[in-house]
């Protein structure tokens, strides 16, 4: 337990990065009045339940039903397309000085389990979320720490009062985890969850579950008080596949229709069914995250900056662009996509140079003396070890291709995965040298990662590495969440990702885009959406 209050919101963040999986079905329609079902599949199972408020403290590392959210719950805002639109709020107004956000909600609105969404029900969720956090409240968006009261001012208007302005609030109402709306019903007096969340969804959404299971496989039917446009699928299985390999063969067989999200199938795999007529495969325009490598400047020899700018010189992204991913994750030029709000903003290109990464570390003293292959420097050998999650696709590959990169200008790199949870703690302890990582998943990001960054308080013990150089970077970043002058926002963003990018403490790799495959045969066409990692059924069309 007291590891995990070590862990605060960056930890909980980078969870948020890799959680994101996927997709697939078998039943096909074999009449025009038949009942239209798909199998999906999911790494992880649902035995932790189905609320929204995901954390710690209530699920352990089990994030499975994230990746589902989207199905059964819906936020009162919603994200598409970089833009902030309608969801169970038809309008909003946000008051001058930014403290005040007032929701008018749609009307005739009912959750799955026939309660009424009202200005209450809202009022409900949003007092009870932060409690339901507890020491992780702010590891999802900065809002739910600033929410002073909220007001239910008539059955569908609903103010809320924040502390302080927060320029990334309204991004953060988009957010299913925390801010999807649940049934009053999924709450006991005292504002804790409800039992009813383990074996029952409690919102507003196109899809519910009732408690089916077989086996390993949930069943998934429609939310019979759902009165908004209808999906094309009536019901959906989840069968939980938790290797990817296996994913592959059950999609060959038929027992699966579909694999959604990159974590859930290797780059491999998807080229090679790219050129099976029996699959069709997309892949998302939007850049979902960054895949980034950072360094522990508190442990040698990564506290010299000459290490660290040399290693940057030394990985071939272009090369790992092409033949891990196939040229579909391109080279990433940031931490951030420039894409997202307040992020187009150009840094210094570390571009792929080995000569210049040797001559860098001989000029700072870093030499091979006993001809090992390795460098040393004042009786410090030049190493490090690479800790990365263990499951996830492709993350050894890469985590074996940098450490290639690096032999080659001497430096002896280990790679070593570990379970996501040991992982996150090793990094918060400070027990680690190198480790891999991705930014948050949009729409979280630029708001959370200029939170994880933040060296005080300490909440992602990789990015902070990032602005340790510093001194008043938490003045600065603090700062930042309260101001309304979008051009002072801007200069800040412009501040900090310069000089991230000028300690080199951490490396962007490349830019991951959601991919999914399905089956021509049951599936005529899958869309991504706000959430491109993740599975949202309502957007699949049937054959």
């Amino acid at each position: 337990m007291k590891l995990l209050k070590k862990m605060s919101t960056a930890v909980l963040s980078i969870i948020l990065c890799i959680t994101l999986i996927a997709g697939c079905s078998s039943t096909k329609e074999t009449s025009n009045n038949s009942k239209k079902d798909i199998t999906l599949c999911e790494s992880w199972n649902f035995d932790t339940g189905f609320f929204t408020v995901l954390s710690p403290n209530n699920i352990g590392s089990n994030y499975g039903p994230l990746n589902y959210l989207c199905n059964f719950y819906e936020t009162l805002v919603q994200y598409e397309d970089g833009e902030i639109v309608p969801g169970l709020a038809d309008t909003w107004e946000i008051s001058d000085d930014g403290l005040t956000y007032t929701f008018h909600l749609k009307k005739g609105v009912k959750f799955s389990d026939g309660e009424d969404f009202n200005a209450e029900a809202v009022k409900l969720n949003l007092d009870n979320i932060p409690k339901m956090l507890g020491d992780f409240n702010g590891a999802y968006g900065a809002t739910t720490t600033l929410i002073k009261e909220v007001k239910a001012v008539d059955e569908y208007t609903v103010k809320v009062n924040l502390m302080s302005p927060y320029y990334g609030a309204l991004q953060d109402f988009t957010l299913l985890l925390p801010m999807g709306m649940m049934s009053p019903n999924a709450y006991n007096e005292d504002g804790t969850l409800s039992d009813i969340t383990k074996t029952k969804t409690l919102g507003t959404g196109p899809y519910m579950y009732d408690g089916q299971k077989d086996g390993e496989t949930y069943v998934f039917i429609r939310n019979k008080e759902y009165n908004r446009k209808q999906p094309d699928v009536d019901s959906f299985r989840v069968k939980v596949i938790p290797d990817n390999d296996a994913k592959i063969l059950a999609l060959r067989s038929g027992e699966i229709d579909a694999i959604i999200g990159s974590p859930n199938i290797s780059y491999d795999s998807f080229n090679e069914l790219s050129s099976n007529d029996d699959y069709k495969i997309k892949v998302s325009d939007a850049i979902v995250q960054t895949r980034l490598m950072g360094f522990n400047l508190s442990k040698k020899p990564f506290e010299e900056k000459a290490v660290r700018l040399a290693i940057n010189h030394a990985i071939n992204k272009d090369e790992i662009s092409k033949n891990l991913f196939y040229g579909i994750e391109e080279k990433a030029e940031g931490v951030l996509d420039k894409s997202l709000p307040y992020c187009n903003v150009s840094v210094e290109q570390y571009d792929y140079n080995k000569e210049k990464a040797n001559k860098i570390l001989e000029d700072a003293g870093w030499v091979d003396t006993d001809g090992d292959g390795f460098r040393e420097k004042d009786g410090v050998k030049l190493e490090g070890e690479i800790v990365y999650i263990s499951g996830m696709a492709m993350i050894e590959d890469l985590s074996l291709s940098v450490a290639h990169y690096l032999k080659e200008i001497g430096m002896d790199v280990k790679v070593k995965g570990m379970e996501m949870m040991a992982q996150f703690g090793i990094i918060a302890s400070g027990d680690f040298t190198m480790a891999m990582q991705v930014t948050n998943p949009i729409p979280y990001d630029p708001y959370l990662f200029m939170t994880r960054v933040n060296p005080e308080p300490l909440r992602d013990n990789l990015l902070a590495q990032g602005l340790k150089h510093i001194d008043n970077a938490s003045e600065i970043l603090n700062n930042l969440t309260c101001m309304t002058d979008e051009n002072k926002i801007q200069e800040t963003y412009n501040f900090v990702l310069k000089e991230i990018n000028k300690n080199g403490a951490i490396i962007p790799l490349t830019n991951v885009k959601s991919l999914t495959v399905f089956n021509k045969d049951v599936i005529d066409d899958y869309k991504f959406f706000g959430h491109p990692d993740l599975p949202n059924v309502a957007n699949i069309s049937l054959k």
